[in-house]
Order: C-alpha cells, then sequence, then structure tokens
C-alpha cells in the first residue's frame, strides 16, 4: 500500500476491499464520515485489460460488488449517496443487472433513480442498434426520500417561460437536470486511464449530494477525476486506485493542480 497526502484528500495505491486500505480511510476520516462514494468499477470482462479479467462467473461477480457496497456503506453518513457506474454487458454475464436487483435486499443503499449518460459517439455491429450510452445507478443510504444533501442540480440551458402551472412556477430560469444526460462529451483522446470519464460526471453528482468540506470517495479510481472534482468545487476526498503505474501518474498530475475553493 502506498500513500499520498493532499490539503484536501488522501490518495491510496491498494486494494480497496482489503483490511489495511479500510483501516486508513477509517484513521483519515476520524469522527466524520463520507456524504458520498462516486465511482466507476470494473465491469468484469468487458474491457480487455488484465484488471477487468473476471473468470468466476456472474454470481461471484456480483458477490464481490454487494461486498464492497456493503464496505462503503458503513462509511456513509446515513441518508448519504452512491453513485455507481454500469453497462449492460454481453451474453452470459450482465453483472450491473443482477447488483440492481440484489443491492436493495443486501445492503443498506436503496435505489434513488437511474441515470443514462447519453454519449456522442455510438459503437455496435450492421445487425443491431447502435450503443450510444451507459448507466449510472443513484442509490441513497436509507430513505430515498431524505437525502442527507440534494442541491437541485440544472442545466446551462434557460427555460424561456416560468412554467406550465402559474401556481407553481418554476423556481429557476435554467432547466433542471433530468435522469438523461446528453450534454456531456466522453474523453476521446489522451486519457490516463482506458475508462476514464469526463470531468462533469463527476462534478454533477458531487454538486448535488455534497456541500464544501464534506468528504467523498473514489474507491476504483484510474485517473483520479473524482479528486479534480473535488477539488475544484472545494470537497475533500479520497481515491484508492490498485494500479500502481496508474496510481503514480494520477498523484504527479494531482500535485500540479490547486484547491480552487
Amino acid at each position: 500500500m502506498k500513500i499520498e497526502k493532499f490539503e484536501d484528500g488522501l490518495a491510496i495505491c491498494g486494494d480497496c476491499t482489503s483490511q489495511e486500505v479500510i483501516d486508513e480511510i477509517k484513521n483519515v476520516l476520524g469522527d466524520s464520515k463520507l456524504k458520498a462514494v462516486v465511482t466507476d468499477p470494473p465491469y468484469g470482462t468487458i474491457i480487455d485489460e488484465e484488471w477487468d479479467k473476471w473468470h468466476e462467473g456472474q454470481k461471484n461477480f456480483v458477490n464481490w460488488m454487494v461486498g464492497w457496497t456493503n464496505t462503503f456503506s458503513d462509511l456513509l453518513v446515513d441518508g448519504g449517496a452512491m453513485y455507481v457506474w454500469g453497462g449492460y454487458g454481453i451474453p452470459g454475464f450482465r453483472p450491473f443487472f443482477e447488483y440492481a436487483h440484489r443491492v436493495e435486499y443486501e445492503t443498506p443503499m436503496r435505489i434513488s433513480n437511474l441515470i443514462t449518460w447519453q454519449k456522442k459517439r455510438a459503437y455496435g455491429v450492421q445487425h443491431n442498434y447502435l450503443s450510444t450510452r451507459e448507466e449510472i445507478l443513484y442509490m441513497v443510504k436509507g430513505n430515498i426520500k431524505k437525502p442527507a444533501t440534494f442541491n437541485v442540480p440544472y442545466l446551462d440551458t434557460k427555460r424561456g417561460y416560468a412554467g406550465y402551472n402559474a401556481k407553481y412556477p418554476a423556481k429557476s430560469e435554467f432547466y433542471r437536470r433530468n435522469n438523461v444526460w446528453t450534454d456531456i462529451t466522453e474523453i476521446f483522446s489522451g486519457k490516463v486511464h482506458p475508462t476514464q470519464k469526463p470531468l462533469q460526471v463527476f462534478e454533477i453528482p458531487i454538486l448535488a449530494n455534497t456541500n464544501e468540506g464534506d468528504w467523498l470517495m473514489d474507491p476504483f479510481a484510474g485517473s483520479m477525476t473524482a479528486a479534480y472534482a473535488a477539488r475544484n468545487l472545494g470537497r475533500n476526498w479520497i481515491c484508492v486506485e490498485k494500479d500502481e503505474t496508474i496510481f503514480d501518474s494520477a498523484v504527479e498530475a494531482i500535485k500540479s493542480t490547486k484547491r480552487k475553493r
């Protein structure tokens, strides 16, 4: 395990499910708890990378997902948020669907919404519809009607009208963000990590479910985009990445940035 400490966060190189990593996270948090976990975990056999290879079947993969969900939910405040990326998989291996079914029965997390990130670039084969989407499970620890924090997210586009009902005018001149995100372009080049996400897909949930000074975590951090988003928004962060080469590269890049708030 390697540790790099920053004024506003902590980067750990290690297995996020190991006890020594969990102990270090608890040590850093002290009496505090996380407000949010925002993460893009391995999908299992989908990406042609060694870290995404899984040979033990869907059930065992989902057991692993449920296991770390329980681990990290223990670190969340009541009403804390967890965002987990996933896809629809391949024939014979569709763990995201099974995970979405089991997570409410086997962990304290409850599904509040299913978000679709509509990408700009499509891919596919001749005999099927093109694919342009990725899914995000938005979950709350406990009652979904009582998240610890929810700052209503808005788009940059103005409404142009006050609302459909004069008795209930719109609360903002901007459109409220819905659960289909169409305004974010994926990263096409210059990635540090093969599944690196654009900054905005981390900033949106962080802004919605945390306030300045709150702690958030990404246990499968990759290029540590979560850390950049947290630094931009004045949040405290913990990022865990298992691959030492990617970890070292991400840490050096973070060292060249400054907290903006």
